[in-house]
């Protein structure tokens, strides 16, 4: 008996232990899911819509503007801070020249591409044309990032002074951004980490929930009434050393036993009020019985009753 209470024990230890880790693995798979969204999910698939060329072109600074004020800085270089609002802004305008390798001419085209209508000169035969004049440069779709991945006073440092060379990578959808830095591979290796972890996670979770409420806690809860009876019904029934012991079955009773004497005095006591119960009947029935004669009766009453109490059973 005491090794299944032992074994129940343990298993309700596990069972407990094992839904705690469940509930803290569905609520941090959840919350994480909500902060890798801005930061990690939302620019990896503006990064992959954006279609970066990953064959780099190269950039010259052109200018720099510094803005003060919400009005005048629509968009900054570096933000240090994704949701950051842009008081004081450091503009970054550059030309970019894209490899003849990646230029494709074709005579007498009737469609004019995107970059066509971004001054997209497709001969390049001279060095000092370019590609696109005064694009953005930013250091990533988003051109936010948080230090030490991303530090906007070394950016601004690096890229800011006039003439600077530097590779670059436009975009095919938007040809006047251009970023410092791109890896397609980094991109679906956030995207596949941010997505792969925390939803499988949170979806075990609830499953596992789901399972526990409706099966597992319903049927202990449904055995735990069964268990109890089965224990009230053995300790009714056992004939341990600690039972109350039952009066023998057989053998009657005698005049000078205690059980003998407590049901006489009960008989006594229920034959009192039924002979008072039959006199006030009568008493109403004829309607000539006077409280004198109903005393009096009543007294002979409790005289018997009194007479016979320590009585042999013959004398009543």
């Amino acid at each position: 008996m005491e090794s299944d209470e032992v074994k129940q024990t343990w298993k309700q230890k596990l069972l407990f232990y094992t839904t705690a880790f469940f509930v803290l693995l569905g609520i941090f798979s959840l919350f994480s899911f909500l902060f890798l969204v801005p930061f990690v999910i939302d620019p990896a698939f503006t990064t992959i819509f954006m279609e970066f060329d990953e064959e780099p072109a190269q950039c010259v600074t052109l200018r720099t503007d510094r803005r003060l004020g919400a009005s005048n800085c629509s968009w900054t270089s570096c933000r240090e801070g994704c949701t950051k609002d842009i008081y004081d802004c450091t503009q970054i305008f550059v030309n970019y020249r894209i490899p003849s390798s990646n230029v494709t001419i074709e005579p007498q085209r009737e469609k004019r591409s995107l970059l066509d209508d971004y001054d997209y000169d497709a001969t390049l035969e001279d060095d000092l044309q370019w590609s696109f004049r005064e694009a953005r440069l930013l250091p990533n779709v988003k051109g936010c990032g948080y230090p030490p991945m991303l530090n906007c006073s070394i950016f601004l440092k690096t890229y800011k002074e006039i003439g600077t060379n530097f590779s670059c990578y436009y975009s095919k959808i938007d040809p006047s951004m251009v970023i410092s830095h791109l890896s397609m591979w980094q991109v679906y290796m956030n995207l596949v980490y941010a997505l792969a972890i925390p939803i499988p996670s949170f979806i075990l979770s609830v499953v596992y929930l789901a399972i526990a409420y409706f099966k597992i806690y319903n049927e202990d809860e449904e055995a735990a009434p069964l268990e109890k009876n089965a224990e009230d019904i053995d300790f009714a029934g056992g004939n341990g050393a600690g039972d109350t012991p039952l009066p023998p079955a057989s053998g009657g009773l005698t005049p000078a036993s205690e059980a003998f004497r407590e049901d006489l005095a009960s008989f006594g006591h229920h034959f009192k009020v039924a002979m008072v119960d039959d006199i006030s009947r009568d008493s109403l029935v004829d309607g000539v019985v006077g409280s004198v004669s109903v005393g009096g009766n009543i007294g002979k009453t409790m005289t018997t009753s009194i007479s016979t109490t320590g009585g042999p059973v013959a004398d009543i």
